[in-house]
């Protein structure tokens, strides 16, 4: 019984991690977004969300937005970073945004570049590369994540703007404390 206890525990603790060096990483990723015109607002409606990288499977989640929750994520995101990164630079060149950033995610620095393609407002394709120092939670110093984004269509009527379902769990992004949103 023991034996199973600790087994159900590492495997909690385990997918905790995971999620928070996701969390973390998102945040830095959005660092240039947050201060920059140069995105074009997505197309209101259920968007998936899928986030790879080398350390980790695949995770997909759903938000529904509209333009209100955008600009709400984009205050969110400029009072997230504000005390969080020293640089975020950002600069459009046609369908292709470009962001630098170094910011203190825990007692790590983490430097990244941001490249991210534009289809239009229904897909875009996002690639970080982000070294940490020193590594968080004693992972790798260096990583790279990919995200893909596109358009599903309208919300469904159990969703309204601002929800999320992310590990098949739903949850709205807005009613969330300050700082414990994604």
């Amino acid at each position: 019984m023991q034996r199973s206890a600790l087994l159900a525990r590492m495997i909690r603790e385990n997918v905790m991690l995971r999620l928070m060096l996701s969390l973390a990483t998102s945040l830095v990723a959005l660092a240039p977004a947050a201060y920059a015109d140069e995105f074009p607002p997505r197309k209101p409606g259920l968007w998936e969300i899928t986030m790879s990288s080398e350390q980790a499977p695949p995770e997909v989640t759903r938000t529904c937005i509209d333009a209100a929750f955008e600009a709400k994520m984009h205050a969110m995101g400029n009072t997230d970073t504000a005390g969080l990164c020293s640089r975020h630079d950002t600069q459009r060149s046609g369908n292709t945004v470009t962001g630098d950033s170094v910011c203190r995610v825990g007692s790590s620095q983490v430097t990244s570049h941001t490249v991210t393609t534009l289809t239009d407002d229904t897909a875009y394709t996002m690639v970080m590369m982000a070294h940490y120092d020193p590594p968080m939670f004693g992972g790798r110093a260096d990583s790279k994540m990919t995200q893909e984004a596109k358009w599903l269509g309208p919300c469904g009527a159990d969703m309204q703007p601002g929800d999320m379902i992310i590990h098949g769990q739903k949850m709205h992004i807005p009613a969330m404390p300050q700082g414990a949103h994604p």
